[in-house]
């Protein structure tokens, strides 16, 4: 009987061991990444902040999710992820929702903007009804056909006013302003604001008529009489100027 019991102990601890051993030895299947994210490779965003105690990571936040859609009419453009730019130390560069202008439409026609301008939202819609309802109608009593296209610069640049060291933000760095140095006619005409600017020409004239209509959409037109860093292009913003936002600058 002893003899019997001391087998049937030995019989059960050597199954105890062998299981044991089968779960040790069986693998462990790697940890899955979490939706949205990806196991290789840099990362190319910015990195999220770190959450506050208590709070949980919010993947909607993410700085490549896309900015909510924004609403242009007329308008041949793409609404792109938040834009995030640092500029010595500064952490005001960026875009909470913009969008990439490529082209404006008129009637059966689009006029082709060539420096694909990157802009928040809420300047592309004043840009664009400037261009509408001012430029193009103007252009087109100047200039059979009127406007092809529309030379740029890119829009948004995270960087200081006129690239002083010293300079206050641009409004380029908010997304809020754009340069236009100058214009294609259909007919074969261009237009400069460099060489054509104060001239009494078809295209003096239309530069003339443009700015003022400028003057009463913007809150900012610099144009080559404004100052010497301005000698080449036309420069529009909607930035704040003075305590109430409601000072203009039209030079």
């Amino acid at each position: 009987m002893n003899r019997m019991l001391r087998f049937g102990v030995r019989a059960t601890a050597s199954v105890i061991m062998m299981s044991a051993h089968a779960f040790a030895a069986e693998p462990v299947p790697a940890p899955k990444p979490l939706a949205g994210q990806t196991v290789t490779g840099k990362a190319t965003a910015s990195p999220l902040p770190k959450p506050k105690p208590g709070q949980t990571p919010d993947a909607d936040n993410s700085p490549a999710k896309k900015s909510a859609s924004c609403d242009l009419s007329g308008v041949d453009f793409e609404s792109i992820p938040p834009v995030r730019g640092e500029f010595s130390g500064d952490a005001g560069c960026g875009i909470e929702s913009p969008v990439r202008l490529t082209g404006i439409r008129r009637e059966s026609s689009t006029v082709v903007l060539k420096g694909s301008v990157t802009v928040s939202c809420q300047f592309a819609k004043t840009l664009s009804q400037w261009l509408q309802d001012d430029v193009l109608p103007v252009a087109e009593k100047h200039f059979d056909g009127g406007i092809k296209s529309i030379a740029t610069g890119p829009g948004y640049q995270c960087r200081r006013r006129n690239n002083q060291p010293d300079g206050k933000l641009s409004e380029h760095a908010l997304g809020k302003a754009v340069d236009i140095s100058g214009f294609s006619m259909h007919e074969g005409a261009s237009v400069s604001v460099e060489t054509d600017w104060g001239k009494d020409t078809p295209q003096g004239r239309f530069l003339k008529d443009i700015h003022e209509s400028a003057c009463a959409r913007f809150t900012t037109v610099l144009s080559p009489e404004g100052d010497e860093f301005h000698k080449s292009h036309l420069h529009v913003d909607i930035g704040c100027h003075g305590k109430s936002c409601t000072y203009l600058i039209c030079q």
